[in-house]
């Protein structure tokens, strides 16, 4: 039997929870998950094992698609859990998406493309099938013995799943907040909008979770940006002519884009083809982190914008003057973010609405910047 889930219509959720309602075991193995779709199966996964039930998960983190929240979400199951992470260093990609499920009498598995996320369950256009045979057949034995190779340790790919492990994958860049991963996708469609639509338009319906499930926000937000930008332009102001300050989020993200273990510390740039650094400063009741990153620049007539560009391992900035059309082009650009959906220029005190004469009025002075 084929499960389809159409934009706006049969999510595949609603399919799950109905099999985790009369499940004695669910065996997941899913390429990504994230809280978008474990929160969305939170309740009836509570529920089987709060009766006794078991749970075991195998999940990949290929392509940066699986987040912390939705790992940390999956550690705060109770009862019997085995939560494993599958991943192979050398790119080959881990892209499974089995839920199988084991009930008095039957197994029942569905084989498909859903994702253990909230696009997967709820909102993409799917596919899975579904197989049944009573209990103790070859059904049930080759999910045994497909679970059982995904969990083999011999070869290192596959790795016991707690708090301690995610850890580590969180320091080693191997997981991202879920915001970043989503504001990645949302940068990439627009990036690729085209002149002239030649399809239809229906937003789907996508299932969320509640709020009360979730330790913070996994919807996208200017702060957090995508996490494969590699620009940023930010439009700052200068201190005694030439001093300009960098954002202390930016400077940390390009710390952090540059492979960098310490939250804070100096910076090597090439500004205008002249090599400089960005230089952290600490502030005495605050020693350990930097309360801001100083530039030194060239004198400005107007507002000085800069383009802050990663090639390779090197960080290249231009300086531009917002009295010349460069540095206007560079302006607009920062400031049309502001009307983006998801907003994606970080400022404080630049009102969205009025002309754009007055939102330029307002931004004079003011740094605001704007990942890409």
């Amino acid at each position: 039997m084929l499960i389809p889930q159409f934009y706006d219509r049969s999510p595949f959720v609603d399919v799950l929870r109905k099999e985790l309602a009369q499940a004695e075991r669910v065996d997941i193995a899913s390429a990504w998950a994230r809280a978008s779709g474990v929160g969305l199966l939170w309740n009836a996964l509570t529920d089987l094992l709060e009766r006794g039930g078991a749970v075991r998960a195998v999940i990949g983190i290929d392509r940066e698609n699986t987040s912390i929240e939705g790992l940390e979400m999956l550690l705060k199951l109770q009862g019997q859990v085995e939560l494993w992470v599958r991943h192979n260093e050398a790119s080959s990609i881990y892209h499974s998406k089995l839920y199988a499920f084991e009930t008095a009498t039957h197994s029942r598995v569905y084989i498909g493309s859903n994702n253990l996320t909230g696009a997967g369950l709820s909102a993409n256009e799917e596919l899975s099938a579904l197989l049944i045979e009573p209990k103790g057949g070859p059904l049930q034995a080759s999910v045994a013995t497909y679970m059982t190779t995904l969990v083999d340790t011999a070869d290192n790919l596959a790795r016991p799943l707690n708090t301690a492990f995610l850890k580590k994958l969180v320091s080693g860049g191997y997981v991202l907040p879920e915001a970043r991963l989503r504001g990645k996708s949302a940068r990439t469609r627009a990036a690729s909008a085209k002149a002239e639509a030649l399809f239809g338009f229906k937003a789907p319906k996508r299932r969320k979770v509640p709020p009360d499930l979730l330790a913070g926000p996994i919807e996208p937000s200017p702060t957090e940006p995508s996490a494969d930008w590699k620009r940023v332009f930010v439009k700052l102001r200068l201190a005694r002519g030439t001093q300009g300050q960098l954002p202390v989020p930016v400077a940390h993200e390009l710390r952090r884009q540059l492979g960098e273990t310490e939250l804070d510390g100096p910076i090597p740039i090439i500004l205008n083809n002249a090599e400089r650094v960005i230089s952290p400063t600490f502030a005495q009741r605050s020693p350990d982190h930097a309360n801001t990153y100083k530039i030194e620049m060239r004198a400005s007539d107007e507002d000085p914008v800069i383009k802050v560009e990663l090639v390779g391992n090197r960080v290249l900035v231009e300086q531009f003057d917002t009295g010349t059309p460069a540095g206007q082009a560079h302006l607009r650009y920062i400031l049309d973010g502001l009307h983006t959906d998801p907003v994606q220029t970080v400022s404080r005190g630049v009102p969205k609405d009025g002309t754009r004469q007055e939102i330029e009025e307002a931004a004079k002075g003011v740094t605001i910047y704007r990942y890409d």
